[in-house]
């Protein structure tokens, strides 16, 4: 009787494990399915419940990990990438645990994890393009190029990698490879839209400021509300000597956020240029109204000033700047009385 009882206990279980395995199964699937959908509520409420059916489902403790990093629950999803990585140490655990060490500032760590998942899958694209961020903003920008450049070449339609590379040969002064670099990211990438401006930026250093122009155009038409590619663009009609389109793009770029102040400073200095003096004064008080140390402003309200024959408010501006070590301010301030 007792070991009757027994095989009888013993099938129950084999089919209660059986119905487990495939509920987790399936459970598995959906969430998959609900990651996907952008549904990560629901897809941590699955995986919750595979990972308590199975502890060394492997694969549900990775997106669980995922899940709970696109939740920003991080303290949680180092705690599953752990769990899988003791389990079976692998690609996808270090690099989502690196994503997450990056997400907690965490840079070293990040950088280590990075660099595991490139041990064990050395065809890692993302994991070399996640590393290279981190040099990046470690300021190593030869290791973060070198890094960049292997995630191009692992996938050569990776445009965030050529975004992200042009960023950091413009950072090293390599200006025609970083031209070339947002070039290709704009190219692949139609939509991004500060690829285009990166590369205008590119090009205003390289002073072809009509093709600027042209790349600001197009960001703005990507992100119309991007009022910095509205100011470099003004910029750029600026060095062109086209004052009165220049106002146009500063005005518009302060109409969405009037707390810009270069593009307010900007635009004074355009209104300097085409002799409305009062206009630029006008602009240069706002901009000293909320930032009283810039010293380049104080000369320029002061060179305004002079033009509208207020030597006393000019000298005094002239003053001010060479205070904030405007040492060209020095040469105007000698034409004033005592001085």
């Amino acid at each position: 009787m007792f070991s009757q009882e027994s095989d009888f206990a013993l099938s129950r279980t084999a089919d209660t494990l059986q119905e487990d395995d495939q509920r987790a199964k399936i459970l598995y699937n959906n969430a998959i399915d609900w990651y996907n959908q952008g549904q990560f509520d629901s897809a941590f409420r699955a995986l919750n419940i595979v990972t308590m059916i199975d502890q060394e489902f492997t694969s549900a403790l990775n997106n669980s990990g995922f899940v709970k990093y696109m939740l920003k629950d991080y303290p949680g999803a180092i705690i599953d990438f752990d769990a899988a990585i003791d389990l079976e140490p692998n690609a996808k655990s270090y690099f989502g645990r690196g994503l997450t060490n990056m997400a907690m500032d965490s840079l070293q760590r990040a950088k280590s994890d990075f660099t595991e998942a490139i041990t064990w899958d050395p065809n890692y694209p993302q994991a070399f393009y996640y590393r290279g961020g981190i040099h990046y903003t470690l300021s190593d920008y030869s290791l973060a190029i070198d890094d960049y450049t292997r995630a191009i070449s692992l996938k050569n339609d990776y445009a965030y990698a050529y975004n992200d590379r042009g960023s950091a040969h413009l950072n090293a002064e390599h200006l025609e490879q970083a031209r070339d670099d947002y070039y290709k990211a704009s190219l692949l990438e139609p939509g991004l839209f500060f690829a285009f401006n990166s590369l205008g930026g590119v090009k205003m250093q390289l002073e072809d400021y009509e093709s600027a122009a042209a790349d600001f155009t197009a960001t703005i038409k990507i992100n119309p509300d991007y009022y910095i590619a509205l100011n470099n663009r003004g910029i750029a009609k600026y060095r062109l000597e086209d004052y009165e389109r220049a106002i146009v793009d500063f005005t518009k770029a302060l109409e969405i956020n009037p707390d810009f102040l270069n593009a307010l400073n900007n635009r004074g200095n355009a209104r300097y240029k085409l002799e409305d003096y009062g206009g630029a004064v006008d602009d240069y008080n706002q901009v000293l109204n909320q930032d009283t140390l810039r010293g380049g402003t104080y000369l320029n309200r002061g060179i305004s000033k002079e033009m509208m024959r207020d030597e006393k408010g000019a000298c005094a501006d002239w003053q001010k700047a060479v205070d904030l070590g405007i040492t060209v301010a020095e040469g105007y301030l000698k034409q004033c009385k005592g001085n």
